[in-house]
């Protein structure tokens, strides 16, 4: 008998694992989830069956305690069981009373045998999904911090790039501004040099003109002088 874990059945069915959980403690007087020695679910093909019918009545409409009394009415035994005989097996009586007691309890170990290894077989089963699933949700839950520790990563070296280009165009514009300022300075002092020349040689002009003028009346002193004498000397 094919057995089914909580998220298979789910799938299975077509709704959540949550539903599933909320079904099962709403109509838990009807329906019985067998576990394994470590507490894991375990759904058969009825009651596969069992929850889809339950998905179907609730979309129809019907409330739980509807749901609950069709269940009720659905378990309720229609005749007592005639006899305890497995399907497909046919008890011999003849035998059993010919061989007695060993007969019997050969039978009842072989049969019991049988039983033992194919629950274990079906908790084997059933242990291994439920691991696998688990070591699933574990790389699942890994690959998402992982992701995210990718996005984070990705983000902050976003915006380290964002926050260094924005100091490298001010340091850029700074360095224009210094630019400007020394160009503006060296035109500025350019300009007072030439001033400065321009005085130098209107005050050197100024000056060989009053060297020239204090010539020229040294030259116009003399030269009076001179005719003074020659003044005396013709007479």
């Amino acid at each position: 008998m094919k057995t089914y874990t909580l998220r298979e059945a789910a799938k299975k069915i077509g709704v959540t694992a949550r539903d599933l959980k909320q079904w099962e403690k709403q109509f838990a007087e009807w329906i019985t989830i067998p576990r394994t020695s470590q507490g894991a679910r375990i759904y058969t093909e009825e009651l596969i069956n069992r929850f889809r019918h339950i998905q179907t009545l609730l979309a129809s409409g019907r409330r739980a305690h509807e749901i609950a009394a069709e269940l009720k009415q659905a378990n309720e035994p229609s005749a007592p069981p005639e006899a305890a005989v497995m399907e497909g097996e046919i008890i011999d009586v003849p035998r059993l009373l010919r061989h007695g007691a060993p007969y019997i309890a050969e039978q009842l170990a072989a049969r019991m045998k049988d039983d033992i290894v194919t629950a274990l077989k079906q908790e084997t089963v059933a242990v291994v999904r439920q691991a696998m699933d688990e070591v699933k949700g574990k790389l699942d839950d890994i690959g998402e911090q992982t992701a995210a520790a990718a996005e984070t990563v990705h983000r902050s070296l976003r915006d380290y790039k964002e926050a260094w280009q924005q100091k490298t165009e001010q340091l850029h514009e700074h360095l224009e501004t210094v630019v400007a300022f020394c160009h503006e300075e060296k035109a500025r002092q350019e300009e007072e040099r030439k001033q400065l020349e321009q005085r130098i040689l209107e005050r050197e002009k100024a000056f060989r003109e009053l060297v020239l003028s204090f010539r020229q009346t040294a030259t116009s002193a003399v030269a009076a002088r001179t005719r003074a004498n020659k003044w005396w000397k013709f007479w």
